[in-house]
């Protein structure tokens, strides 16, 4: 029965990546350099942990023009750590 629940909830991450990532898109077309995970919590309604979670995954592709993603004022993502 475990096994099963786990399989009914497994997860399509390509599709919330694919969210993110036009997100991501949208701020940096309109300037913002940094975002806040709480911004993109706005824009995409998914659930904060999730959103964290993706992230941490590294698997989006950043805008260029995106510099810096936050959470709680601690900077999670930037672009010159990678």
């Amino acid at each position: 029965m475990e096994n099963k629940k786990l399989k009914e909830y497994n997860i399509t991450w390509e599709r919330y990546e694919k969210a993110l990532s036009k997100v991501l898109s949208n701020f940096a077309n309109s300037g913002i350099e940094t975002v806040t995970v709480e911004e993109i919590w706005v824009e995409t309604s998914l659930p904060i942990d999730l959103i964290l979670e993706i992230l941490e995954r590294n698997k989006l592709n950043y805008p260029e023009e995106i510099k810096e993603i936050k959470y709680k004022n601690e900077i999670i993502w930037s672009r010159n750590e990678k």
